[in-house]
């Protein structure tokens, strides 16, 4: 690969990886605690870049240095090496083309994670839920509270989640993806909707419900995916953060 191409390349690159980690658009695919090494990564490829281009327009003012010429003896790779050194642009379009957020596809595709119990006690305590109605939790929370808290806390309680709609065959969830590290290792945390209006809504839209939970309903054979009844759902903007952790 000719120099000029690397260093167009660390350009493209380190523009690229500083546009999202600027913009918000790294949430897509990283926690937002990476944001301080996506920028210190594509600074350093910047500088590295100019600073490359920078030594060799020095080093071709100077008329007295001659670069002997190397002799090309893979005439039959050459077509292979160029088409090869395009494809490097690959992840650099797929970064500034800023691809959404996984949605339906990836929790259908999904089997989903079980909630793992909070302890090796039959009984799990959780803390008590706050006052007010309704109460807003993450999906992650409430999930895992309907798995494994036997004290029965969201019973006869409001609670208002955030998540996107999700259709599989006859059934419609809420759903959210959690991530440990980046959208790499996202796996879903799901709802069900018992309500015929929750189907008119579209895949992938995004919408904050007031769900109420069935009791008994998160079990193993539902693998732990509790019902809720619906309240009230409205449809909102994809929020800045599309995930949860």
């Amino acid at each position: 690969m000719k120099r000029e191409t690397q260093n167009i390349l660390l350009v493209l690159l380190g523009g690229a990886l500083l546009k999202i980690a600027l913009n918000g658009t790294y949430l897509r695919y990283v926690k937002p605690g990476q944001q301080a090494w996506l920028i210190a990564a594509g600074g350093v490829m910047v500088i590295l870049a100019f600073v490359s281009i920078t030594r060799d327009i020095i080093a071709a003012r100077r008329p007295e240095q001659v670069v002997a010429e190397v002799p090309d003896h893979g005439h039959s790779h050459g077509g292979f090496q160029s088409h090869s050194t395009w494809l490097l642009i690959l992840p650099v379009l797929a970064v500034f083309l800023a691809p959404p957020a996984l949605g339906e596809d990836a929790v259908n595709r999904a089997a989903g994670r079980t909630p793992p119990p909070p302890s090796s006690s039959d009984e799990f305590s959780f803390p008590a839920l706050p006052a007010g109605d309704p109460i807003d939790q993450r999906v992650m929370d409430f999930v895992e509270r309907a798995a494994w808290d036997k004290s029965g806390s969201l019973n006869d309680r409001n609670v208002r989640l955030t998540g996107f709609i999700v259709h599989n065959e006859n059934s419609t969830y809420l759903a959210r993806l959690a991530i440990g590290c980046c959208a790499a290792d996202a796996y879903p945390v799901k709802v069900k909707l018992d309500n015929p209006e929750a189907k008119g809504f579209v895949s992938d839209t995004w919408v904050q419900a007031v769900v109420r939970y069935q009791p008994g309903s998160s079990t193993k054979e539902s693998r732990h995916v509790p019902t809720v009844t619906l309240t009230d759902i409205q449809s909102i903007p994809e929020p800045p953060d599309p995930y949860e952790y």
